[in-house]
C-alpha cells in the first residue's frame, strides 16, 4: 500500500479528510517575503478579527476538501484555491492516492470550538474542532465502510497565511497529540 494510503484512509475515517487535516502535516513552509512595507502592517486589529477570519478560511477549505473527496472525477488543484503552494502539493497527492484506492467521502465536514493560538503579521494558528459525524466513506461498490469507533470530533491545530493581499490560505494541519479538547 502506497505510503500516504494508510494516513488518508485513517484519516478519512477519522474524518480529517485525506492528508489535509492531518496525521502528519507538511514539513512547515516558509512564510511568503512580504514586498512592501504595508505587507509588515499586521492584517488584524484583535485575536477575534483574526480568529474569525482563520475559522472563514478553513471552512472554505473544509468544502473544497469535501467537494474533492466525493467527486471521483474532481479537479484536484482546485484544493489551489483555499491552501498555499507547499500545503497544496501536499494535498493533491493525498487526494489522488485516496482516489487510487477507490474511496470517497458523502457528506460535509464542519468546524467548531475554535481557539487563537497565536497570530502574526502574515499568520493565524488556532485549535478546533472538525465535526465529521456527517461524513460517510464509501469504497470503490458505493459500500459504506466508515469504521462504527470512529471519532465524530477530532482536535486539531491550523495554519493560515496571508500570501497575497488579505486573504488568509491554508498552509497546514495536524491533529492535535494532547488531550482531545472536542
Amino acid at each position: 500500500m502506497p505510503r500516504a494510503l494508510p494516513r488518508l484512509a485513517a484519516l478519512a475515517l477519522t474524518g480529517a479528510v485525506l492528508g489535509l487535516a492531518a496525521c502528519a502535516a507538511p514539513s512547515p513552509a516558509a512564510t511568503p517575503t512580504p514586498t512592501s512595507d504595508a505587507a509588515d502592517a499586521p492584517l488584524f486589529a484583535t485575536d477575534e478579527e483574526a480568529l474569525a477570519a482563520a475559522v472563514e478560511a478553513y471552512e472554505a477549505y473544509l468544502a473544497v476538501s469535501d467537494s474533492i473527496t466525493a467527486d471521483i472525477d474532481a479537479d484536484l488543484a482546485r484544493i489551489r484555491e483555499v491552501t498555499t503552494p507547499e500545503f497544496a502539493d501536499f494535498s493533491e497527492h493525498d487526494f489522488a492516492a485516496f482516489r487510487d484506492a477507490g474511496l470517497r467521502t458523502e457528506g460535509s465536514s464542519a468546524v467548531d470550538s475554535a481557539r487563537l493560538a497565536e497570530f502574526s503579521p502574515r499568520r493565524v494558528t488556532f485549535y478546533a474542532c472538525q465535526d465529521v459525524s456527517a461524513v460517510k466513506l464509501l469504497n470503490s461498490t458505493n459500500e459504506d465502510v466508515t469504521p462504527s469507533d470512529r471519532e465524530a470530533r477530532i482536535p486539531l491545530v491550523i495554519d493560515a497565511v496571508a500570501v497575497h493581499g488579505d486573504a488568509l490560505l491554508i498552509d497546514g494541519n495536524e491533529v492535535w497529540s494532547g488531550d482531545n479538547f472536542c
